[in-house]
């Protein structure tokens, strides 16, 4: 999206990423005061739920020129060296060029976001700016507060994959599974229950979420949004998901954004209503843990998926249900988790040599003249045994002294 800051109305503009036009168009603002470009992709406005496509990652500097000075800093970090540098008349801004990624990359590239920001602090990097959602000035136009001209210089010109970039920054993974990290910001998933196990991270777990709000948000947009009733809860626990992979300040300000485009009725209290969502979120970003039933955690709401889906389930309509992945019934997710399982190929255990030829019948002979030399070799030490089948089962003994293995 593009925004020219001060024409009088009008000054935002949707541009596709594919037109032939764009370069010309793009060139015609050289030289022209104040424009701006969203570094990502967005389907109609840029706010987090229409988010189409993730593009860079970004640092913006605050008066601080020195491109060598932040090299230095991201050696000193092991951070890798950015595609290329914005001078932007009053600072600078850094980018890391990614191949384009669809939205539900997002808590991942929030993770990369965040490491970049939190690394280059000392130097004066903008603590607030590292949302997905912001506008940063384009190249040759004039910065108006003094006249400079916003020009560029290609640093490496790589463009990474994310996965690539992830693992530059944050560290490589594990099992194609990522780091762990220290920040209060990311908590590994791995909980067992029912003897499987969860992969991902708690980032991940509420995106999901907050997909699912916003698809039932959309569902009742045409009747004017959530039915009275349900709309305090509904904006409770998306402002709540919200908080989990995106700054506390983008939680504040898509607030108001998201109450009075889905919950109209709650415009003139939301702000007290939602501030404990708020504040929880700041203590994270500031490192702040609570105690809760004896363990250390991260000071921000958490709920287990049946717990969102009875608060919810009176609004989430028939039609809708199969589309949602993470506020779903329990019967929902274990038919899905059969039908899952039913679709993996079959393995073969003896190809993947996890049996190997012991259930043949060669593999049988051989185990037992296996038994037979045990047998053996524990006859003259007096050790007992019983036979079992056509095989053996040894006692365990003690053997004489000094006659141990």
């Amino acid at each position: 999206m593009f925004w020219e800051q001060h024409k009088p109305s009008g000054g935002w503009k949707t541009l596709r990423s594919d037109s032939p036009n764009l370069p010309e168009f793009l060139a015609d603002q050289q030289g022209q005061q104040d424009r701006y470009l969203t570094v990502n992709e967005f389907y109609r406005w840029r706010v987090t739920n229409q988010l189409k496509s993730l593009r860079a990652c970004y640092v913006d500097i605050d008066g601080n020129v020195d491109i060598d000075k932040a090299l230095q800093r991201l050696i000193e970090m092991e951070l890798p060296e950015p595609s290329f540098v914005i001078y932007s008349g009053r600072g600078m801004h850094l980018y890391w060029l990614i191949k384009p990624v669809p939205a539900k990359a997002l808590p991942v590239w929030q993770m990369v976001q965040n490491k970049l920001v939190e690394a280059l602090l000392p130097i004066g990097a903008d603590p607030v700016v590292k949302d997905c959602t912001r506008v940063l000035r384009l190249c040759g136009t004039i910065n108006s507060k003094n006249g400079v001209q916003v020009t560029g210089k290609k640093l490496t010109g790589k463009r990474w994959t994310l996965h690539q970039l992830s693992d530059a920054v944050l560290g490589k993974r594990q099992n194609g599974c990522l780091p762990k990290t220290r920040s209060a910001q990311v908590h590994s998933f791995s909980a067992k229950p029912n003897g499987r196990k969860k992969y991902g991270s708690i980032y991940q777990w509420w995106s999901l979420v907050h997909q699912d709000l916003m698809k039932i948000g959309d569902y009742y947009l045409p009747s004017g949004g959530i039915p009275e009733g349900h709309r305090d809860i509904w904006l409770f626990l998306t402002l709540l998901s919200l908080s989990w992979f995106v700054p506390a300040a983008r939680v504040k300000s898509e607030m108001l954004k998201l109450a009075r485009r889905y919950t109209p009725g709650l415009m003139n209290d939301v702000q007290r209503q939602m501030l404990p969502i708020i504040n929880r979120a700041e203590a994270s970003m500031r490192g702040e843990k609570i105690i809760f039933n004896g363990k250390t955690v991260d000071p921000r709401y958490q709920f287990k998926r049946e717990t969102l889906f009875e608060w919810i389930q009176e609004i989430i309509p028939d039609e809708l249900q199969s589309e949602l992945r993470a506020i779903i019934p329990n019967e929902l997710r274990t038919q899905r988790r059969k039908e899952r399982d039913k679709a993996r190929p079959p393995r073969d255990r003896m190809k993947e040599g996890r049996y190997q030829d012991h259930y043949t019948k060669d593999g049988v002979r051989e185990s037992n003249r296996e038994k037979g030399n045990k047998l053996g070799r524990c006859e003259p030490l007096g050790c007992p045994f019983v036979p079992l089948q056509k095989g053996w089962m040894f006692q365990a003994v003690v053997l004489p002294s000094g006659q141990g293995a």
